[in-house]
């Protein structure tokens, strides 16, 4: 893992959370937050898993091994909701659309209730998933073509979702968002980046300080102009679902990999501790943030309410300091043990 590609997917993490309690301001940053997400999974994929060689036994070993890091935590997250949901709040459950989404098949359903489910964001999981499947078959298909053939395919990817979610209403553009299908786009522009990224290596290995702070700011000062135009006017709105953010995130995420041990200002800001933390347990605050909305929910501000201090209005903050600790304990308690049992049974199973 690059680190401050970890530390930027931390905050993309928090400013998802922070949107998801009514933080308007950050709509913008938190939408193309989970662009990033995507680019930046099917970039360190491309980088790790060239796949050169590919066999059945090869392509069953990946997807099983990268399901395996996506089931357990989702499953987790939604026992969690499951038993707030029937104890703290006495809610009936669609068991239909539960175990669709137990499956991460649930995605896949127009059916606004079905694809955002119980735990609204585990769709981004389902999608994943997906792009696992099928990437070993587009890497290898892949992998030979030039920069240019693989840019001209992302460009036409764009295109043709575009033109699919263009002339839909604002629900239907959600369902075309979330579907699994839709993020091939990603996938692919992800691959490209890799491809773009290591041509800009090859020409400039090393940069000084003040180059590397320039690039830097440039490639945020990017993603400001992207996020100004779509505030200001309303031609780009059918685009900002996805599409929109994928120059100004893969621009961010071609820099942070081009810097990588030469960072500049930013990227040693991203170095930092208290970043690199929150980078580590991203995963945790993205997939478990609406059981913590459901705990703040039900037991602090009520019981803050009661003894005169009214935190509804300061939601995200208080939020924030129940889904810190709690995937925190997750990471260590949890995923961290699972993730190294998995490593064992794979290379066991490999043997």
């Amino acid at each position: 893992m690059i680190k401050t590609i970890n530390s930027w997917r931390g905050l993309m993490a928090v400013a998802v959370v922070l949107f998801h309690c009514n933080v308007a301001w950050i709509y913008n940053v938190a939408v193309s937050g989970v662009t990033f997400f995507f680019l930046s999974s099917a970039f360190l994929l491309a980088q790790r898993h060239p796949f050169e060689r590919l066999d059945g036994r090869t392509y069953g070993r990946f997807v099983l091994g990268h399901a395996l890091r996506l089931y357990p935590l989702h499953w987790l997250g939604l026992a969690m909701l499951i038993v707030i949901a029937r104890t703290l709040y006495v809610t009936p459950i669609d068991w239909g659309a539960v175990s669709l989404n137990a499956l991460l098949l649930h995605a896949w359903s127009p059916v606004h209730d079905v694809h955002y489910g119980i735990n609204p964001v585990a769709w981004y999981m389902s999608a994943l998933l997906f792009c696992y499947a099928i990437y070993p078959l587009v890497m290898r298909w892949m992998r030979r073509w030039r920069l240019l053939y693989k840019a001209l395919l992302a460009v036409v990817l764009v295109l043709v979702l575009g033109a699919i979610m263009l002339p839909l209403d604002i629900p239907g553009r959600e369902a075309v968002f979330v579907n699994p299908a839709s993020h091939v786009v990603d996938l692919v522009t992800g691959i490209m980046l890799l491809h773009l990224f290591q041509t800009l290596k090859a020409r400039w290995p090393r940069v000084d300080y003040r180059t590397a702070t320039f690039i830097e700011a440039g490639a945020l000062l990017l993603l400001v102009a992207f996020i100004t135009v779509n505030m200001i006017t309303m031609a780009v709105r059918p685009w900002e679902d996805d599409v929109l953010w994928l120059v100004p995130q893969g621009a961010i995420l071609v820099v942070l990999a081009w810097m990588n041990g030469q960072e500049g200002a930013i990227g040693r800001l991203l170095l930092c501790c208290p970043l690199q933390w929150l980078g580590s347990i991203s995963f945790e605050v993205f997939v478990l943030q609406f059981v913590a909305f459901r705990l703040f929910g039900f037991a602090v501000a009520p019981a803050a309410g009661h003894l005169g201090w009214n935190i509804y209005h300061q939601l995200p903050w208080f939020v924030l300091l129940i889904l810190l600790p709690l995937s925190w304990l997750v990471n260590r308690l949890f995923t961290r043990p699972l993730t190294q049992y998995i490593k064992r049974y794979l290379n066991t199973v490999n043997k």
